[in-house]
């Protein structure tokens, strides 16, 4: 019991609470020269098996140590870059570990810490002010506190931020890559979003514009952007005072495309009407029809028995200066209820939401309420994404020579 007591005392258990009556008891009695024989027995005995369990226990916590090392450097290494810091590799150790700034974040000095676990108790202390580099360090270390990638929060217009794509492998734009507008037109191609992918995307701050955005991506890129630096063929979407641009990366300067946000939208399902609204296509329960006159639809064109996308697609096709009306898209019910028939959907492009659920029925019913959900869903993408008009200039010229590339 004395051994055991003083093995167990040597790592930090404690169990005088059972063995000191216990040793109490047993030594009653016993002459000093007996007490001295077992002590003497005690103590070598407990000394030999604290060696030989110390040193199977750093057997053990040095085979450990290194998968827990590389998983805390897989897990902060990531978080130290959003933070804007390169691990200097040649010169850093598993105990010395040395951090230079990248040229974005306009830090100052190198950081150095003696393991990974100082970098871990660094990232606990917080105090990092700057929003942008706060959201992409929670973005790496909690990522399951953000539904949305930042590219999806700037398509949703959520804040000011902006995205850069490049075109991926094995896609038809590989035919142009690092190479001009001039060499698109000529060969009669087209720049479409989904031969493109989003390598990068950010808070946009306010003193960013293109320009700003070409030098951060190409000579001095951040220290979390892995692609390669920003070129001839890439594409830049901003969103700033909620609109939504596109432009590519031309020889000289920046070419807008104006379809090409709302074709990655589409490709991301927000706020498009894509396959998001199949269910309602084929829902034989609701069809839609379109009137140049809302409130007479007898005058002017009249279109029904649609699909919600076809019904938007008529819509937009009427011109105003021949309406008779303000325009509307309607519902059509075919539920066998008493509310069966046609009521008003979209009037003067803003969805007649309150007017619908007035009745209780409406209100209630899950095929129109499915179709409030997916008009007004329509109706917020377009008042973010701008219309360019067709004797808008859509180059963007500047004096900033694009360096040459090649493949």
């Amino acid at each position: 019991e004395s051994v055991a007591y003083c093995v167990c005392c040597a790592f930090g258990l404690d169990t005088s609470e059972y063995s000191f009556p216990y040793i109490a008891n047993w030594s009653s009695g016993k002459d000093m020269k007996e007490l001295k024989s077992s002590m003497d027995l005690i103590r070598r005995t407990a000394g030999e098996m604290i060696d030989e369990l110390s040193a199977k226990m750093q057997e053990l916590l040095a085979e450990r140590g290194l998968p827990m090392k590389e998983e805390k450097k897989r897990k902060f290494l990531p978080a130290m870059e959003a933070a804007g810091y390169y691990l200097d590799e040649k010169s850093s150790t598993d105990d010395h570990l040395r951090f230079v700034p990248d040229g974005v974040h306009q830090l100052s000095g190198v950081l150095y810490a003696d393991s990974w676990d100082d970098v871990e108790s660094w990232f606990g202390q917080g105090g990092i002010d700057d929003q942008f580099t706060a959201e992409r360090i929670q973005r790496v270390l909690y990522p399951e506190r953000f539904e949305k990638s930042s590219e999806e929060m700037m398509y949703e217009d959520n804040g000011e931020r902006f995205s850069i794509y490049q075109i991926k492998e094995g896609s038809k734009a590989e035919q142009y890559r690092f190479l001009g507008m001039d060499y698109i037109n000529k060969e009669g191609l087209e720049v479409v979003a989904a031969d493109y992918e989003c390598v990068y995307s950010g808070i946009l701050l306010k003193s960013d514009d293109l320009e700003t955005l070409y030098s951060m991506f190409n000579d001095l890129p951040p220290a979390d952007f892995k692609a390669h630096s920003m070129s001839v063929s890439d594409v830049v979407v901003m969103n700033r005072n909620h609109e939504l641009r596109a432009y590519y990366v031309d020889q000289f300067g920046f070419t807008e495309l104006p379809a090409f946000a709302l074709e990655r939208k589409a490709e991301l399902g927000i706020g498009q009407l894509t396959e998001r609204v199949s269910h309602l296509d084929e829902d034989p329960n609701i069809r839609f029809y379109v009137a140049e006159c809302s409130e007479f639809p007898v005058l002017g064109e009249y279109h029904q028995d649609l699909s919600l996308q076809e019904a938007f697609r008529i819509y937009d096709s009427i011109p105003p200066e021949r309406m008779h009306g303000i325009k509307c898209i309607g519902f059509d019910l075919k539920d066998g209820s008493d509310y069966e028939g046609e009521f008003e959907l979209v009037s003067g492009n803003r969805v007649q939401k309150e007017t619908i659920n007035s009745i209780p029925y409406f209100r209630e019913n899950v095929h129109v309420q499915k179709a409030i959900a997916e008009a007004e869903k329509e109706l917020k993408a377009r008042e973010s994404v701008r219309t360019v008009p067709k004797n808008e200039n859509k180059e963007v010229k500047t004096t900033l020579k694009r360096r040459e590339e090649c493949l």
